[in-house]
This record gives C-alpha cells, structure tokens and sequence, in this order.
C-alpha cells in the first residue's frame, strides 16, 4: 500500500468517526430537547434552560425571600415551607421541535403563562410570631417634656425596633404576589409620634413663660401679680392649659364678684343685716376674661392684662358713702351722700301680699326721667296710669322711686299693709323726691331690707 492509499484511508476513518459522533450528538440532542427546554427558553420573562418540558406548567419554582431589617440584618422566609400556593392559571404546551434543535438552540423561545398566587394567612402569621425577626423588639417612646432643675428641657424619642406586625404581613404578602425576592423594611417599623424636633418650640415658650413678668389689674385698678406660671402648666402635656387659667378666672369670680350675691349692711339704726344682691355690683366675664389672660400668657409681650366685666357699677361696686337706704320695716328712706344725709323721709313701699311686694336687693339707680306716666294693672285686672314728675327706676322688672299725690301727702306707718300700699316702687312726698333726684347720680346703690 502506497502512502497517498494510506493516507486516504485514515482521512476516511476521521471522516467517518466524526460522521458517527455528530450523528450520536444530533441524537442525544434530540433526546434531551424531547424532554428538557432549549437554553433559551424564557418563561414569564425569566430564562429557564434546560427544564423538564412536562412537568414545566406543573410546578412553580419559589425562591427564597430574604428580609433585611433596619441593621441589615438577614433573614429568610421560605414560601415552599409555608406552603404558599403558585399556580400556572392556563395550560399551555411546549411547541419544541427537537429534531431541529442545532437550529432552535440558538433562537429565543418565550412563553408567557400567568401565576396566581396566594399566602398561607396562618403560617406566614405564625412565622411573623416566631420569627427572630420580631423577637425582643423595644417600643418606642415619645419625646418629652420634662421639668429639671427649675427649666424645662426635652427627654429624647427612642426610637426602637418594634415592627408592626400587620404591615409586616401585608409587605411579605404583597412582595411574594408580585415576586419580589428582597425585602428591606422601613415603614414596617412603629416610629414615636412625637420627636425632639417637635416640642423644641413649646420648650423654649414654658421657659420664657416662667420667667414672665404679668399683672392682672382688677376692678379697682390694683394689680395682682402672678408669680408662680406654673399654675397655668398642664404637667402631663407640658403646655400652657386653657382650663387651668379658666380655673384662676374662676377663682377671682369667687372672690371679687358681689354682683346678685348677698351682702351684710349696716343700717342706719346701727344694725347688721344680710341684704340679697341685686343690680348693683360687680361681675367678672368669665370666657373674655380667661381669654384676655390665656392670649396674653400666649403672647408673651404684655406686662399687664385687664379683665372684662360682664357688670361693674360705680364705686367698683362697693357701697361706700353714698347711697339710698330703704327699711321697708321702718318705710323710711334716707339718702347719703359722701357720708351725709341728704334726704330723711317716710315712704310707702310695695303691698306685701307676694305680688307687689318692694324687692328687696341692692340696686342701682339706672334711668332717671322728669314729667311721665307710669302705667300698669290692678289687682283686678284693670289697667292704671299715672302721672309722676320724678322717676327713679333701680330694677329692671319696673320698680322705681317716685312722687305719689295719690298718697294725699300721708306716708310711713303701716299704709303700706293696705290698700294704699304701691305696686312694688317706693312711693315718697314730692319735696323728698325732689331733693333726691336733684342730688343723686345714675349708678348710685339702692340698699332695700
């Protein structure tokens, strides 16, 4: 055998063994591709190579989900274990020619299928519990303000690690429906609701509010000056309370307020007698008055702050010197006037048969009129009208102090117990009306007993 014959043979055998291992190739190939995808085969947008064809819409691979809390640490929830549910919602068939595949290996093969999935509610739930994720967790605590040292300062937030479990849930659920495989938790966690950063501004106002320097002025234009702030601090909330000034106010009503309150008076006969209160006197406005004093607390640039009156009479609603005194016992009136007697007359008051009956009171004198009638009904129902030329009205339900010639000039004793009694106002001889009108002034106190 020549060389050239024997080197064609050799080439021959070459041929031929690699002829018979393309074809066993080819073979093999069909039988993998028969039964397992291409390498490029994509499934919901994700490369899956080389999976079993007919269990490929049967069986959902599940990945891991790796948490990660706020110190980054790691922590792994298998959704297989808690046997979450994945399903393929259609079944589709896997179109691969195998016998083509020298050619199909390179080509993108894509298919597109749905999966519907669900959580285990009560093992993801249970998970959440034992987890060492939410395993010694720190509540967080509010800022605060707290008193130190004479000064208000602020006590930090603690911030914590406490989870809320419920968002917790919802995030692992809604990260596994829509397939994602990480989890970094942020507004899972329980935050405090109220920072440092909050509370700054109203620290520095309960420090510049102790150090005030504020004065109420009262009736009779003294000051009281408030010393102690901190009367008007809500402790628990650390701020300036509404209530609590309102309290106060409440407090300078019960003392300084005289308006309709009963009064001790000295008569003239030298006696002490309890009087019930009238129209005459003072009265603190409760709501204006708070608001006046919270607004200026507030504001922090008022030295002195007035209160609001609802009523105040002359005098700061104090009798003093000058005043009518009136003893229905006595029916006598007398008119003082800096401390003397201007007027010392009798009178006729009010039948005392509790229609008509003089109410007895401290008033005030608060119309004063000349030359009008005065009208109204009997006892029997018919109608009266008089004509009086000096009129002192110190109710207001009508009663008043006037001439009565009707009276015939007779006054005092006991007429007052008859029929020539009046209809509630103090009826005096004209001279004495007279002198009183001339000398007295709206707002001067009516003392009746």
């Amino acid at each position: 055998m020549t060389e050239e014959v024997k080197k064609k043979s050799v080439f021959k055998k070459i041929f031929i063994a690699i002829l018979i291992l393309l074809v066993l190739v080819y073979l093999a190939g069909i039988y993998v591709f028969s039964k397992y995808t291409y390498p490029n085969t994509y499934l919901n947008e994700v490369k899956i190579p080389f999976k079993q064809i007919d269990t490929l819409f049967t069986n959902v691979d599940l990945d891991d989900i790796l948490i990660y809390d706020k110190d980054n640490e790691k922590y792994v929830l298998n959704p297989t274990e808690l046997n979450f549910v994945a399903d393929y919602k259609d079944e589709i068939e896997v179109k691969q020619n195998s016998f083509l595949w020298p050619f199909e290996i390179f080509s993108k093969h894509e298919y597109i299928n749905p999966v519907e999935k669900s959580v285990n509610a009560d093992n993801l739930k249970s998970w959440i519990n034992e987890s060492e994720l939410t395993k010694n967790m720190v509540e967080p605590v509010n800022a605060e303000i707290v008193k130190e040292n004479n000064n208000y300062i602020i006590k930090e937030e603690v911030v914590g690690n406490t989870l809320d479990k419920d968002k917790l849930y919802t995030t692992i659920e809604n990260s596994y429906l829509n397939s994602v495989n990480e989890i970094t938790l942020k507004d899972e966690y329980i935050k405090p609701t109220v920072v440092k950063k909050d509370l700054e501004e109203r620290a520095e106002f309960l420090n510049k509010l102790i150090g005030r320097n504020l004065s109420i002025k009262i009736h009779d234009d003294s000051l009281i000056k408030l010393d102690d702030m901190e009367i008007f601090i809500n402790e628990n909330e650390a701020k300036l309370d509404y209530e609590k000034v309102k309290n106060y106010v409440t407090e300078l009503k019960n003392k300084y307020d005289n308006l309709n309150k009963e009064r001790k008076f000295t008569t003239f006969a030298g006696n002490e007698v309890s009087v019930p209160g009238g129209n005459y006197g003072i009265q603190i406005n409760l709501e204006k008055s708070t608001d006046a004093i919270f607004n200026a607390l507030s504001e922090g640039d008022s030295e002195v702050v007035d209160l609001v009156y609802t009523h105040k009479s002359p005098n700061n609603g104090e009798i003093g010197n000058t005043y009518v005194e009136i003893s229905i016992a006595d029916q006598r009136m007398i008119f003082y006037k800096d401390g003397n007697v201007i007027v010392d007359t009798p009178v006729v008051t009010g039948q005392p048969n509790g229609k008509y009956d003089t109410p007895r009171g401290v008033w005030n004198v608060w119309i004063k009129e000349r030359d009008r009638y005065l009208q109204g009904y009997n006892s029997d129902g018919t109608k009266y009208k008089s004509w009086v030329q000096y009129w002192l009205q110190i109710d207001y339900t009508g009663v008043g102090i006037h001439d009565a010639y009707w009276q015939n000039g007779n006054f005092g004793g006991q007429r007052y117990k008859t029929n020539a009694g009046s209809h509630g106002c103090i009826n005096t001889p004209l001279s004495a009306v007279s002198t009183l009108y001339n000398n007295i002034e709206k707002g001067t106190p009516v003392i009746i007993y």
